[in-house]
């Protein structure tokens, strides 16, 4: 196959004043609800040592709440934030972090990379409200 029919998204040359923004996606299937919810406060609890199992409760409520906090507890907070800053000196500016749950994605992402899907696999579904 001729190299030329290949585009590779990102293959840009680097250049000064570049704005580069990497979106990641990780989808996950609760299979035991009440499970993911003792462990997110858990989590909790060990991120935040002075809180109590009953502030943990307060506010690990919810799928957002738990899932935030399971990723928060992996490495997704602002230590991440702070390492990705070390790299100023090697030219590179960290911006802005956004992060969103989105329950019941219809198209749900398979086990591994999934390098070959079709589509925007970014594209938030519709929302079922008007």
């Amino acid at each position: 196959m001729d190299e030329a029919q290949f585009s590779i998204d990102g293959d840009d040359p680097l250049r000064d004043g570049m704005h580069l923004s990497v979106r990641l996606r990780y989808d996950f299937t609760v299979t035991d609800a009440a499970r993911l919810l003792a462990a997110a406060r858990r989590l909790h609890l060990d991120l935040h040592p002075d809180a109590t199992p009953e502030e943990a409760a307060a506010i690990v409520t919810c799928a957002s709440d738990a899932i935030f906090t399971v990723l928060e507890h992996a490495g997704l907070d602002e230590a991440l934030e702070a390492r990705l800053a070390d790299h100023t000196a090697d030219g590179l500016e960290a911006g802005g972090f956004r992060a969103q749950a989105v329950i019941d994605e219809p198209d749900p992402l398979p086990a591994g990379w999934d390098c070959f899907r079709i589509g925007d696999v970014f594209a938030l579904p519709p929302s079922s409200t008007p």
